[in-house]
C-alpha cells in the first residue's frame, strides 16, 4: 500500500482508529525511527524517517539494492557472505556499522532485524535502523578523557615514586648519620642540627634533654629549645581528632605500637591561629648507661597529605562527572520512551474531537477540554524534543517572541500551583518590550523552574506575605532584555549562596540539585548569563539577561 492509498483511506474514514490494516501502515510511515523491509538484499518497502535518514526522495529506494547504503563494494560483499544464512539460526539480529548517505557523509547507525516469518525466510526480513552517530561521537571524545586521565595519574605515580624515593634516602642519609654522630661528639651535634627533620631526646618523665632546631619549630618554640613536653605551645592530636596530652606524648606514641613505632601520624595546631601542620612520627626507646631514653622524630607531610586531598578532590569530580553523564543518558532514554505514549494520546484525543463534532448538542465546555489537553500534550512533546537536544548539546532554534507572552503563558501553567501554595503574582512587565529571539519552550522552563521555587520558599509564611513578583525590563542601552522573579521566603544562607548553580547541591530534604544547573545552561545558551542576589534580611531574586 503505498502513501498516496493511506491518506486517501484515511481520509475516507475520518481517523485510522478502527481498521488494523490502516493503523499499521499509518504507525509504519510514521515511525520516528527509520523502518524498511528486505528480501534477497534488496528493498521491498521504506518508510519516510528512513528515506530521509540516507537523504532519499520518496519512493526512491523502492526495489533498489542495500549496497547504495554501504561505504564500499567490498563491505557489501563482507556483510553478505558472513550474515548471509543468519537467520537459518538466529531470530534476532543487531549490529553498529558505518553506513553511508546520498550526498557521500558518513553515519554511524544502530541496525536491528528479524524475519517476518522465520518459517520462510523467503518473505524477507524487517530491519529497524536508528543513526547514533552522535552517541559515537561522545563515545571517542570520553574516551580520549580517560586516556588523558590515565597519562595524568601515571605522572603523578612517577612524581611520588620519586617522593617516596625521597624519603627513602633521607631515612637512609639519618641511619648513616645517627653512625657517623656516635664517632663524634662535634659531628653528632653539627648534624643533629642540620637534620630535615625534627628529632627530639626524652627521659621517661617527659623531660626533653635535647631537640633540633626542627623540632623546636615545628612544635612552636622557636628561637629556644623547649625543657619539657609540657611548655610546648601547641596541640597535638591523632587522625580522627583525639587530643594527645603533651606531657605524656612520648610515652603514648611509645605505647601506641609496644616499643618502637613508625610512620603513626599525627597533627599539631596553633592555638591562636588554628592552624594545622601534619607530621610523621617515628619512635624509639634508647638505652644508655642504664637510662631509658625515647627518641621522637618529627617528619613534615603537610604538603604530602594536601596532595593526597587534592587527590581525592580528583575522583570526587570524577565521580560527579560520571553522575552527570549518566543522568544525560537516562534523559535521552526517557525523552525518546515517552515520545510514542505521547504520539498515541495526541491520536485518539483527535479522533474524540472529529467525533464530538459530528454530534449535536454536545457541551461545548467538553470540546474545549479535549482542546486544552490536545494543547499540553503538544507542548510536552515539544518539551521532550527540547531535553533531548539539550543534552545532545544542539543551539536553540530562536524565534523572536514577546517576553509577556511567554510570562504570562508560564503563568497559565502554573494556575493551580498558585491556588494550592495561596500565592499571589504581581507583574511588573515594562510595556511595548521589542521581540527577543529565543527558544520559547526552553526559556518557560526557566521560569517554571523559578517560579516554583519562590513559591515553595514562602509556604512558611502567613498567607497575606505570599507575594511573588515577576518582571522585565530592558537594560544596556536597549541591547539586553531582563527578566527577574522575586520572593519573600527565608532566603538562602550566606555558605550556600555560592554552590546553588552546582550540580547535584539542593537546600530542599527532597531535591536532586539540577533545576537551576539546567536553567543557567538553558539561558547561557541562549547567549545570557542567571544571576542570583539578596533581598533585604528575607528574599531571594533570580533574574536572567537575554541579548536583544
Amino acid at each position: 500500500m503505498n502513501s498516496k492509498s493511506l491518506d486517501d483511506r484515511i481520509k475516507t474514514r475520518k481517523s485510522p482508529i478502527g481498521d488494523p490494516a490502516i493503523e499499521h501502515e499509518f504507525i509504519f510511515h510514521s515511525a520516528p525511527i527509520g523502518i524498511c523491509c528486505v528480501r534477497e538484499r534488496t528493498f521491498i518497502r521504506c518508510n519516510r524517517r528512513l528515506e530521509e535518514l540516507f537523504g532519499y526522495g520518496p519512493g526512491e529506494l523502492q526495489n533498489k539494492s542495500l549496497r547504495l547504503l554501504y561505504p564500499s563494494e567490498e563491505m557489501f560483499r563482507y556483510i553478505g557472505e558472513k550474515y548471509g544464512h543468519f537467520f537459518e539460526k538466529n531470530l534476532y539480529y543487531k549490529d553498529e556499522r558505518p553506513m553511508i548517505r546520498r550526498d557521500g557523509t558518513m553515519l554511524w547507525c544502530l541496525v536491528t532485524g528479524k524475519p517476518l516469518d522465520p518459517s520462510n525466510l523467503r518473505l524477507g526480513t524487517i530491519w529497524v535502523v536508528q543513526d547514533i552517530s552522535e552517541h559515537k561521537r561522545v563515545e571517542e571524545e570520553l574516551k580520549g578523557n580517560v586516556e588523558k586521565l590515565e597519562l595524568m595519574v601515571q605522572q603523578r605515580t612517577i612524581e611520588l615514586c620519586k617522593q617516596v624515593n625521597n624519603l627513602n634516602q633521607e631515612v637512609a642519609t639519618r641511619k648513616r648519620a645517627e653512625e657517623v654522630a656516635n664517632e663524634s661528639q662535634q659531628k653528632y651535634h653539627k648534624l643533629f642540627h642540620m637534620l630535615p627533620i625534627g628529632i627530639s631526646i626524652s627521659d621517661g618523665e617527659g623531660r626533653i634533654l635535647e631537640a633540633n632546631h626542627v623540632f623546636a619549630k615545628l612544635v612552636g618554640c622557636t628561637g629556644s629549645t623547649p625543657t619539657g613536653w609540657r611548655q610546648l605551645p601547641r596541640r597535638f592530636s591523632f587522625q580522627d581528632g583525639t587530643d594527645i596530652p603533651k606531657e605524656k606524648f612520648p610515652g603514648l606514641i611509645r605505647d601506641y605500637q609496644r616499643g618502637s613505632i613508625d610512620n603513626v601520624e599525627v597533627g599539631i595546631r596553633e592555638k591562636r591561629s588554628g592552624k594545622l601542620r601534619w607530621v610523621s612520627v617515628n619512635s624509639s626507646l634508647w638505652s644508655i648507661q642504664n637510662q631509658q631514653l625515647v627518641v621522637v622524630a618529627f617528619t613534615d607531610i603537610t604538603y604530602r597529605k594536601h596532595i593526597e586531598e587534592i587527590e581525592r578532590l580528583r575522583q570526587a569530580e570524577l565521580t560527579r562527572l560520571d553522575r552527570i553523564n549518566s543522568m544525560a543518558q537516562m534523559a535521552m532514554t526517557l525523552a525518546h520512551q515517552m515520545g510514542q505514549p505521547l504520539v498515541s494520546a495526541l491520536n485518539y484525543l483527535h479522533g474524540c474531537r472529529l467525533r464530538l463534532d459530528r454530534v449535536v448538542g454536545v457541551d461545548e465546555e467538553i470540546g474545549n477540554s479535549i482542546g486544552l489537553a490536545i494543547k499540553h500534550l503538544e507542548q510536552a512533546g515539544e518539551i521532550l524534543v527540547r531535553v533531548r537536544n539539550f543534552v545532545c548539546k544542539h543551539q536553540p532554534e530562536k524565534v523572536p517572541e514577546d517576553i509577556a507572552e511567554v510570562i504570562r503563558d508560564t503563568l497559565s501553567l502554573l494556575t493551580f500551583e498558585f491556588h494550592r501554595h495561596s500565592v499571589a503574582i504581581d507583574l511588573a512587565l515594562t510595556p511595548n518590550l521589542p521581540p527577543v529571539p529565543m527558544c520559547k519552550v526552553e526559556i518557560q522552563q526557566v521560569l517554571f523552574n523559578l517560579m516554583k521555587n519562590g513559591m515553595e520558599a514562602m509556604s512558611h509564611l502567613p498567607e497575606l506575605e505570599r507575594v511573588l513578583i515577576v518582571g522585565s525590563k530592558i537594560a544596556g542601552e536597549g541591547r539586553t532584555l531582563k527578566v527577574f522573579v522575586q520572593d519573600h521566603g527565608g532566603g538562602v544562607e550566606k555558605g550556600h549562596a555560592k554552590r546553588i548553580f552546582d550540580p547535584y547541591f539542593s537546600t530542599k530534604p527532597d531535591g536532586m540539585g539540577v533545576g537551576l544547573t539546567i536553567c543557567r545552561s538553558i539561558v547561557e545558551s541562549h547567549g545570557g548569563k542567571l544571576f542570583f542576589s539578596k533581598v533585604g534580611k528575607q528574599g531571594s531574586k533570580f533574574q536572567f539577561t537575554l541579548p536583544t
